[in-house]
């Protein structure tokens, strides 16, 4: 599952409406709630957070934080991902802050939004929305899908990277897993490089840049129907042993 976080600094009613839709919830089948009802939850949060000892303080404008959790399409059903989400909620906030969650069933993916008060209800103190606490809730939110033997994603330093830039990524890395694949089989099976191009091209690719000689350039690509884009086979993109000269060096001697 793929987590972001951003604060609420005015409009916590709007968001609380906006997750509780009952288009996409399945008419309200997919809300829980913790201190504090969809319906009171404005209320619960405000009243929270006129105790707070630092209420004045401009440096805590965020009056909720909304954590949303969404994970690979087809892997998962509604339900049990609402009870990933209420898990990570309980794991995440401790049973302190009073929170909302929903799970949205209306896009491609399946995905939780989490809203909860940016105060406790035990010591009136602010969540702190920093580095530490979102790869706290990126190493929660992996270790429940760990659990629910769901895929995970590793750390890349990057926070709260969208789930369409994760899956166009993931979707690429796959796809020249398998050209790796595809050529590492056809070496084995072909005497020439002349052969090597022509059961490629037998597999579906699309070939340019095969040639040697003189002002023939350095680096050869393939296409399948599925790829977005060429990959170039070099060393940087496919790794050492596919360069041009690599490869037919592989052919010859059966490496």
């Amino acid at each position: 599952a793929v987590t972001k976080i951003h604060g609420i600094k005015t409009t916590v009613d709007k968001a609380i409406e906006y997750i509780c839709n009952p288009d996409k919830t399945d008419q309200n089948l997919y809300i829980s709630s913790f201190a504090c009802s969809p319906e009171t939850a404005v209320l619960d949060f405000k009243y929270t957070l006129d105790h707070t000892h630092d209420c004045r303080d401009p440096h805590n404008t965020n009056k909720a934080f909304h954590l949303i959790q969404a994970f690979s399409p087809g892997e998962v059903s509604y339900e049990e991902a609402h009870q990933i989400g209420k898990e990570l909620a309980d794991r995440l906030l401790e049973g302190k802050y009073s929170y909302v969650l929903t799970t949205h069933t209306d896009k491609g993916h399946v995905h939780n939004h989490l809203i909860f008060c940016s105060a406790d209800n035990i010591t009136f103190s602010h969540y702190h929305d920093c580095k530490k606490n979102y790869w706290k809730i990126r190493n929660l939110s992996d270790t429940l899908c760990q659990e629910h033997n769901l895929s995970t994603i590793m750390p890349d330093g990057k926070k709260g990277m969208k789930y369409n830039e994760w899956a166009a990524n993931k979707s690429e890395s796959s796809k020249k897993a398998q050209l790796r694949k595809d050529i590492n089989q056809t070496i084995r099976i072909v005497s020439t490089y002349s052969e090597f191009l022509a059961f490629m091209e037998a597999k579906g690719y699309e070939i340019k840049n095969a040639e040697f000689g003189e002002n023939s350039r350095k680096y050869i690509t393939f296409r399948s129907p599925d790829m977005s884009r060429p990959v170039r086979r070099s060393a940087k993109s496919l790794g050492k042993n596919f360069t041009k000269e690599r490869i037919k060096e592989r052919i010859n001697n059966k490496l």
